[in-house]
């Protein structure tokens, strides 16, 4: 038997909003013992270590660094805490889970007529009870692989310009800003409030805004970003549609994905990425906080003069 046991409900996976049984638990790959062995051999450069509030009316993404704390140590500060800790890039340091991903894949491929997926990229997520992540949108199509806890995953309309304005979409491409987008809670009334628990999985349209709230206990899941044709022809036309409007001063008029102008925007974005034009506005990460080593779970906040930028591989 593979790690699925079945697609439910209605849609398509690579394009709609799809829910997958699996089976990873089986595995024995995240129990705490095993998670704590994993953290404690992940490269810095391959994680993020995160929190994030609500200040006033802003929302603020936080990024810290867990110090020298253990893997044993760093898991109890996220269970007694509001923390995600992302460990990105399976295919480079954790073989075995991307294994995991891939073997799914390979049988979602199998039995849904027409999916093509490419770059995936796994990362897994472990994040504390009662921990949020705010309203943003992600560029490639995502599945979120829920493993332990549970929680609430809330998508909204990518299609809704007011939910995701073309420009925030092209700044998010154009790694002007990190995935936050403006949020309105009048908006929760058109979202779809998903339950996730162990042994499911979600994937949803193409750059759907979405928050999460942890619901119950230590939360772990793995996080898959994937392309399909579709989903690489939108990203360059949003690339070169930002582009022209930040470099030109130009209103795009189309966001179509098909025809022509669409495959003259993708060979633009193609060219521009590989000179790195793109690269001359990208945003930068600063490590603002760190954790108490005799307090587990409490943050230390760094002052501006000791902040350091964050190095991601």
């Amino acid at each position: 038997m593979g790690n699925l046991t079945e697609v439910v409900g209605g849609g398509t996976f690579g394009r709609d909003l799809v829910s997958v049984k699996h089976n990873m638990l089986d595995s024995g790959l995240f129990t705490d013992d095993a998670l704590a062995d994993l953290i404690d051999r992940y490269p810095r450069e391959y994680f993020m270590f995160d929190t994030m509030i609500v200040d006033g009316a802003r929302q603020v993404w936080r990024h810290g660094d867990p110090s020298d704390l253990s893997g044993k140590e760093i898991l109890e500060a996220i269970k007694n805490g509001k923390f995600w800790m992302n460990l990105r890039r399976f295919d480079v340091v954790a073989r075995q889970y991307d294994k995991l991903v891939n073997d799914a894949f390979e049988e979602l491929e199998a039995t849904t007529p027409g999916l093509k997926t490419s770059r995936r990229s796994s990362s897994l997520l472990i994040s504390s009870p009662g921990a949020r992540v705010l309203y943003h949108a992600d560029i490639p199509m995502i599945c979120l692989w829920h493993l332990r806890g549970k929680k609430r995953v809330w998508i909204y309309d990518a299609k809704n310009k007011q939910h995701l304005p073309d420009e925030s979409r092209e700044a998010i491409i154009l790694r002007e800003t990190e995935e936050k987008l403006a949020y309105n809670p009048e908006w929760d009334k058109d979202a779809i409030a998903h339950d996730l628990d162990p042994g499911m999985a979600v994937s949803w349209e193409l750059n759907a805004p979405h928050r999460v709230d942890n619901l119950d206990g230590l939360n772990v899941s793995i996080t898959t970003e994937y392309f399909t044709p579709e989903a690489l022809r939108s990203y360059g036309v949003h690339f070169t549609n930002g582009y022209l409007r930040r470099r030109f001063g130009w209103t795009p008029g189309s966001t179509e994905i098909n025809g022509v102008g669409a495959l003259a925007k993708l060979g633009f974005a193609g060219v521009a990425k590989k000179l790195n034009l793109h690269k001359t506005r990208e945003r930068k990460l600063l490590c603002d906080f760190t954790l108490d080593r005799e307090q587990i779970g409490r943050m230390v906040d760094l002052p501006a003069e000791s902040r350091w930028p964050i190095q991601q591989a």
